[in-house]
């Protein structure tokens, strides 16, 4: 039944971000298990550089997140809330495949 509910979420979530491969279920699966992790990791390294900036207001520091957090988005092709929908989407996955393997 978990690993019903966990290929259900995984599906749901990458389907737009895993490239068009043939592999084998098991393969895919694993694969999905690897980039919600290393998605909501870049969510996490965002939000742990707002707080960081948020905590020391180093000068010029809100301009360089900023830009930085600009230029991803165009190389990734997407909006900044779009990929924040997309954060919010891995960390709950994220969350809820942690809760289910304990």
């Amino acid at each position: 039944m978990r690993l019903l509910i966990i290929g259900a979420l995984l599906f749901s979530s990458f389907t737009v971000l895993a490239e068009e491969k043939r592999q084998d279920p098991e393969m895919k699966f694993m694969n999905d298990l690897i980039v919600n992790a290393k998605l909501a990791g870049v969510c996490g390294a965002y939000k742990q550089m707002a707080d960081f900036q948020a905590a020391t207001q180093m000068p010029g520091g809100d301009e360089f997140i900023e830009r930085f957090a600009a230029t991803e988005m165009a190389r990734l092709g997407m909006s900044i809330p779009e990929f924040t929908a997309l954060c919010e989407q891995a960390i709950n996955n994220y969350n809820n495949l942690n809760r289910m393997s304990q």
